[in-house]
């Protein structure tokens, strides 16, 4: 089942914005960042789509974590994505799509 990637999404209340921008990934000396700040989950395009899904489901936990004031180490928040990903990929066959992210 393809799963389109929207442009924003929402953790309460707080709208996120999704977005390729290596600028600020490559300035943070990391490939994704979730900035609470801007409201934003900037991620880095060129990777392998196995990375970028489980680096997207990691900045979402990141937005999770924040807003719902959970304290987990980033090393968990890793662990819990690549669970995330065995679940929605291997096992229920789900195919993110990111033809709208810019």
């Amino acid at each position: 089942m393809k799963v389109k990637i929207p442009r924003k999404i929402k953790m309460l209340t707080h709208p996120y914005t999704i977005k390729f921008d290596e600028k600020v990934t490559l300035s943070a000396g990391t490939i994704g960042l979730t900035r609470h700040y801007y409201q934003d989950i900037c991620l880095t395009r060129e990777l392998p789509p196995s990375e970028l899904n489980q680096l997207f489901l990691h900045e979402v936990l990141h937005t999770i974590e924040r807003h719902f004031n959970l304290k987990l180490e980033d090393q968990d928040v890793d662990r819990l994505s690549e669970g995330l990903c065995i679940f929605l990929f291997d096992n229920l066959g789900i195919e993110f799509v990111w033809d709208d992210i810019t």
